[in-house]
């Protein structure tokens, strides 16, 4: 079944290094020069003076313009084939193995990582470390497979 996902094209993960690193200066000029885009939402629930269910209100969406384009991404930098997927079948099939080998301890580690992270982690810091986590299975992933792609002589 999980094969019948078939991963982007390798362009996608052109187009994914590229809304990252777009989020990534979009958080920056958010954090540390007070970037603010305010644009009306829809909101099911909101919390902030009120609480107010289906609305449509303005504020500033720049918070989450970032982790969507740092999301999104992430997104299709995982899940976009590799250079050497696009031509051969049989490395196609050896990755698709090292991928799920990958994804299993990226999870593995991340929910290890999260564990302790509730112990551990109180107040403003812990939802933070929320936001964090929203990465975390991403970048583990990525880092867990170039090492595994390392090891492998030949795919």
């Amino acid at each position: 079944m999980i094969k019948d996902l078939a991963p982007f094209p390798f362009k996608a993960k052109v187009a994914g290094w590229m809304l990252f690193i777009a989020g990534l200066i979009l958080g920056t000029l958010f954090a540390f020069f007070n970037l603010v885009i305010n644009f009306p939402v829809l909101a099911i629930f909101s919390s902030f003076l009120e609480e107010k269910y289906f609305t449509v209100f303005t504020t500033n969406v720049t918070d989450e313009l970032t982790l969507l384009l740092i999301l999104g991404g992430m997104f299709l930098v995982v899940f976009s084939k590799d250079h050497l997927e696009e031509n051969s079948q049989e490395s196609s099939e050896k990755l698709f193995e090292i991928r799920a080998q990958s994804m299993f301890k990226a999870l593995y580690y991340n929910t290890i990582l999260l564990f302790f992270s509730i112990i551990f982690v109180f107040g403003q810091g812990f939802f933070w470390v929320m936001i964090l986590n929203l990465l975390s299975v991403f970048v583990l992933y990525l880092v867990i497979l170039a090492i595994k792609k390392r090891g492998t002589t030949k795919i």
